[in-house]
């Protein structure tokens, strides 16, 4: 990738600055053709002045033939450097400036160049011609015929202005500037390529990263100091140690439950085990106790694979369908539903009629796992109330019991998979597989909350859903529940 970015940075530079200097080149080129063209515009004024004069009589000595215009207007020049004049008669020069100018000695014995300007015929159109010759490589000449009445002579008057001396500096420079951008190109070159390492230098550590991850071994990271210059390339390291933080913690979690799963499910493997070891064929009672408990064993066993199922689907985006619901009935419903469960005093001691977001079934199958550990956890009489109220933008339905209550150093601990508390109080049912309270914290996380828990022993407890309130409609007072409408 390095050398491919390289390439488009030096691309892209070789092309701009071909561009400015190809288009500087072209300007300069036109301004000084357009300055050479002004100079031989000069002189054809300067001649042409010179022959109205003689045509109007103003000249100080009379002038019976060309050889005597051509002297005059010469002796009246002074040409620029790079310029030259040639006085032209019937073909042959007979007369150039009195100047030592290498330029200007070398036109008289430039016979191309004189055959051409002398072959320029009175009345033709003026114009300036370039001619590149064996002496010269390329001037600019403007032939002037000059014709005086009386006279068969024919004088040329030829201005000539050496294009290649007038370009001479621009080439120069231009070649200066093509030197300066190859060096500069060197430059970018060695800078660019230091750059591109520091700045692909995560994207190394990832590929790098990436070779040495492997399901065994998911610590690996993007170094934090490779990071720091908070460009896309850093935040792409970013999102991907964040990334490598989330498979790390899936597959954590994954071995945590297959090492519960595991151990859980030999408990009730060797169970059967064992008992199919030692039955008794012959005794018909004995055969039925021994199909009985491994049947329960593995009744057991399926709800347990069936939570476990279910905690692994509370991972998927589709866990919860959420719909518009009406708490109040909600509450109402699970009550319906919990008063079988047990002998105790049950009651709805507060909710709310609003309609808002949520999984109907999976909030009721919640609290009917809250509502049957608090079964097993009281006695005939006690009180297991449901509630639930809103505001702050949140939803907190709750299931309140009088029973044991859970001990301070427990309470950290009750929610974790296979986790199950200390002895129950009296008359308390058979344990479960410690998976209830993982599944309805999973329920509450699904919904985008939480579970809290308030209990002391001897006292109670309160388990609540905290869910984000989101309304379907505007929300309504709190009801308080009489207590007529308890149930036992």
């Amino acid at each position: 990738m390095r050398t491919r970015i390289m390439a488009a940075v030096l691309l892209t530079t070789l092309l701009g600055m071909s561009v400015a200097g190809v288009v500087s080149y072209v300007l300069a080129r036109q301004a000084t053709f357009d300055t050479v063209r002004e100079a031989l515009v000069q002189e054809s004024d300067e001649i042409r002045t010179i022959a109205e004069l003689v045509a109007e009589g103003g000249a100080e000595e009379p002038m019976s033939s060309p050889r005597d215009v051509l002297y005059l207007a010469i002796s009246r020049s002074v040409p620029n450097p790079n310029e030259a004049i040639l006085g032209l008669v019937d073909g042959a020069v007979e007369m150039v400036p009195q100047s030592g100018d290498p330029f200007q000695q070398s036109l008289a014995a430039d016979t191309e160049l004189v055959q051409a300007a002398a072959a320029v015929r009175p009345g033709a159109e003026l114009e300036i011609r370039y001619l590149s010759t064996g002496q010269h490589r390329s001037v600019a000449y403007l032939s002037i015929p000059v014709q005086v009445e009386g006279s068969s002579s024919l004088g040329h008057y030829v201005a000539v202005v050496d294009v290649e001396a007038a370009m001479a500096p621009i080439n120069r420079t231009h070649l200066t500037y093509a030197g300066i951008c190859v060096l500069t190109l060197l430059v970018v070159a060695a800078v660019g390529y230091v750059v591109a390492g520091r700045l692909l230098a995560p994207l190394r550590s990832l590929q790098t990263t990436a070779q040495r991850i492997s399901e065994a071994d998911l610590t690996d990271r993007i170094p934090a100091e490779q990071l720091a210059a908070g460009d896309e390339v850093s935040d792409l390291g970013l999102t991907v140690n964040a990334m490598l933080d989330r498979l790390s913690d899936s597959f954590d979690q994954q071995r945590r439950m297959l090492d519960d799963a595991g151990h859980e499910l030999r408990t009730p493997l060797t169970i059967v085990r064992g008992h199919l070891e030692l039955v008794d064929a012959a005794d018909p009672a004995d055969v039925i106790r021994t199909r009985d408990l491994a049947m329960d064993e593995l009744d057991r066993m399926h709800r347990m694979v069936e939570e476990l199922m279910m905690l692994a689907r509370s991972k998927l985006p589709d866990f919860t369908a959420v719909r518009p619901t009406v708490v109040a009935d909600l509450l109402d419903d699970v009550l319906a539903k919990s008063t079988a469960l047990g002998d105790r005093l049950w009651r709805i001691e507060q909710t709310v009629v609003d309609t808002v977001l949520l999984d109907p079934q999976r909030i009721t199958q919640a609290l009917l796992q809250l509502v049957s550990n608090a079964v097993r956890f009281t006695g005939p009489g006690d009180l297991i109330a449901l509630g639930a109220d809103c505001g702050g933008g949140e939803l907190r339905i709750w299931v309140r019991d009088t029973g044991s209550g859970i001990a301070a150093d427990q309470q950290g601990r009750i929610f974790e998979r296979f986790y199950q508390g200390g002895p129950a109080g009296a008359g308390a049912r058979e344990a479960g597989a410690g998976l209830g309270l993982a599944i309805v914290s999973a329920i509450a996380a699904g919904h985008g909350g939480t579970v809290r828990l308030r209990s002391a022993p001897g006292v109670g407890s309160t388990f609540t859903l905290v869910l984000p309130a989101v309304p379907d409609e505007v929300p309504a007072p709190l009801l308080e529940r009489t207590p007529s409408q308890e149930v036992r």
